[in-house]
């Protein structure tokens, strides 16, 4: 891992790298962006080092690392997607810089063919649903895209496209039936819609 030796800034220098340091950790799974229930005017900290075990807030772990965390508070109570590939130009939040930075080839999976065409439709991710065991209280983010590598679950693919994945907190712990066709009409859960002649007929990997 090349040192970076001079001082790096983002956003009115947020993001800190002081005399010699390293780059940022970034791992392909463990630093897809994370959707957060924040407070409003609770005070956060962002980890900015990457090698938190808490992603994506601060556990001390940049001791010694010539990273220090960003405080922040947050401006309203929502679900914020926010960053944890640390890349961000827009810190704490995601702003997709992730599929530029992440390894293992995702970047270069949206450059195939048919994922290029058709962003503005959804491509049929199954034929059938998923059946996934939910559980209350936790914040799930539903592919709506159909390009997850991760089904039923959002991975960040739909950032090739105009659709955006679906955040939604089940109020019990039960097993539930999720769309894989992206046809629902009540997402994340299967209506059915699989059924269709049009979606049986298919090919997976395809829009409709």
């Amino acid at each position: 891992m090349k040192a970076l030796t001079v001082y790096q800034a983002i956003l009115k220098g947020s993001i800190r790298y002081l005399g010699t340091v390293a780059p940022p950790v970034v791992k392909s799974n463990r630093n897809i962006p994370k959707p957060v229930k924040v407070e409003e005017g609770k005070v956060y900290k962002w980890c900015t080092c990457g090698q938190t075990n808490t992603q994506p807030f601060c556990d001390g772990s940049h001791r010694g690392s010539g990273f220090s965390s960003i405080k922040w508070t947050a401006p309203k109570t929502e679900k914020a997607l926010l960053c944890c590939c640390k890349n961000t130009h827009n810190p704490p939040y995601c702003d997709m810089t992730h599929f530029k930075v992440l390894g293992g080839g995702l970047f270069e999976r949206f450059r195939k063919p048919e994922l290029e065409n058709n962003t503005d439709k959804p491509l049929v991710a199954g034929r059938l649903p998923s059946y996934q065991n939910l559980k209350e209280g936790k914040t799930y983010l539903w592919c709506a895209c159909g390009r997850s590598q991760e089904q039923p679950f959002c991975d960040g693919s739909h950032a090739c496209t105009e659709i955006k994945p679906l955040s939604f907190t089940p109020e019990k712990t039960k097993p539930r039936w999720l769309c894989m066709c992206k046809q629902t009409k009540n997402a994340p859960y299967c209506d059915a819609s699989h059924l269709d002649v049009e979606v049986q007929t298919a090919t997976e990997g395809h829009s409709i």
